[in-house]
């Protein structure tokens, strides 16, 4: 008896390749951003959230 292969794999590749990218993205940006440090155009003592309210 042959067992024939099975290609899920390869066929979700085409589905996962993207996701897989955009969260390489997200996470490079992320960290690029948590290592440059706080905004130096920011006011000491206030967060984003803050200025919405003004």
């Amino acid at each position: 008896m042959t067992i024939l292969a099975d290609h899920t794999l390869l066929l979700a590749l085409p589905a996962l390749a993207p996701a897989v990218v955009v969260v390489g993205v997200v996470l490079f940006i992320a960290l690029r951003d948590r290592r440059s440090g706080p905004d130096s155009d920011q006011k000491p003592g206030l967060d984003e959230s803050d200025e919405s309210s003004w």
